[in-house]
């Protein structure tokens, strides 16, 4: 359940015509269909979509998955991923023109003074730094999708897993050098008003299904970090692969996911149909 908007992570990606955001998942021996739906991490309230299609294929669904639990043992996990250790802050790790940077925008574009930044943002890593600073640039409430989503599947009694321990996705949180989130928060900071419109089309584009949009929406180039896109993406897509297959042969799989765990090269959709399943879009209404 990280909270960290990690689709805004822009990798190179052949994108094809045929694209949706939710994808049925046949042939190879299963004898029923199921279900892979793209998600973002966050939304605006007002812009939060969730199409009647998935809704549908939740309630019928035996299982409903996710990456990883949603519950007070992984917010304390993710905390402590996403924050710096006690002797350390954002201002160790830049230049006092950097810091200034970072605190003149938060009290300039969201009236959060020095020192309020200081108690509650300062020991944040840059990365969550950068996300908070799209959340509260949105202007209003959020809703996670994790959240959302396991809250209608149990509301409608499907069972729920997770495909994952929260420790896996700390860990890849952690393989994101410090030096290169600070360049990434940096240059947040410098295009802030550039990001934000980019946001509020990814998130016009998302319930269309443009996934190629979606895609192309990136913080800085130095978000491709190798590295980090092994660990956090490709690495995880290709634990995640047996376990899905797993769930898949006996029962009817919901399973959502952040939308970047979807497409490239290593992605669920290229890894699925080299298994021999057949992937097809599903068209959803707005």
């Amino acid at each position: 359940m990280v909270v960290l908007g990690l689709v805004f992570l822009s990798v190179s990606i052949s994108i094809a015509q045929d694209s949706s955001i939710l994808w049925e998942i046949s042939g190879n021996g299963i004898t029923k269909p199921s279900y892979l739906f793209g998600t973002l991490k966050f939304t605006g309230e007002k812009e939060f979509y969730f199409p009647q299609e998935a809704k549908d294929k939740i309630k019928a669904a035996d299982l409903f998955v996710i990456e990883d639990q949603v519950d007070h043992h992984a917010q304390h996990e993710l905390n402590k991923a996403l924050h710096f250790p006690k002797e350390e802050s954002l201002a160790t790790h830049t230049t006092p023109e950097q810091y200034k940077q970072i605190t003149s925008l938060f009290e300039k574009e969201f009236g959060i003074g020095k020192a309020v930044f200081e108690s509650k943002y300062a020991r944040l890593k840059p990365l969550a730094i950068s996300v908070s600073m799209t959340r509260l640039a949105l202007g209003e409430g959020v809703k996670y999708y994790d959240i959302e989503l396991l809250r209608f599947a149990k509301a409608n009694k499907v069972k729920t897993y997770s495909l994952e321990k929260i420790e896996r996705e700390a860990a890849a949180l952690n393989s994101f050098p410090i030096n290169e989130q600070v360049l990434a928060l940096v240059h947040a900071a410098t295009y802030f008003k550039e990001q934000k419109e980019e946001f509020i089309k990814l998130m016009a584009d998302y319930p269309q299904g443009n996934l190629e949009e979606i895609f192309e929406y990136t913080l800085h180039p130095l978000d491709n970090n190798q590295k980090f896109i092994e660990e956090f993406y490709f690495k995880r897509n290709e634990e995640w692969l047996p376990k899905l297959e797993k769930m898949m042969k006996n029962d009817v799989a919901f399973v959502s996911v952040g939308i970047g765990h979807l497409e490239g090269e290593r992605g669920l959709l290229t890894l699925l149909k080299a298994k021999g399943y057949t992937l097809t879009p599903v068209k959803v209404s707005r």
